[in-house]
């Protein structure tokens, strides 16, 4: 599979209009966040931002089907950044490889406590 072309998004609108989406690919843009909107999708179960300039994830509130996160290559620098994923009670697959967070020491510890049902953790 090749990665999605860049459209060099920065910000995300009409998400009402994507609530039956299971698996988003956002991957390759140019976004900060994820907007509060985004907690509209509660049909999503995999989300895929890599290559972007993500700093929190508060958009993420509520998820309930959630299981996959890809958040590679962000800019994700503070466990308290991925405190929105606590409310996502399915969230087995997280992946922030290439983000500033993953050189917090004792990540994995911290991660294991922060979000337990995360059983495939790639940093």
């Amino acid at each position: 599979m090749f990665p999605p072309p860049s459209q060099k998004l920065t910000s995300l609108c009409h998400l009402d209009q994507l609530l039956l989406v299971t698996h988003i690919n956002l991957s390759s843009n140019q976004l900060q966040t994820l907007p509060p909107q985004f907690a509209m999708l509660q049909c999503l179960e995999v989300l895929e931002a890599d290559d972007n300039v993500i700093e929190n994830l508060y958009g993420l509130y509520h998820l309930p089907r959630l299981e996959e996160v890809s958040l590679r290559n962000n800019q994700i620098s503070r466990l308290s950044d991925l405190k929105p994923l606590t409310t996502c009670p399915k969230l087995t697959r997280l992946d922030l490889r290439g983000n500033p967070v993953t050189q917090t020491a004792n990540i994995q510890l911290e991660l294991a406590e922060l979000l337990p049902s995360v059983t495939d953790l790639l940093l």
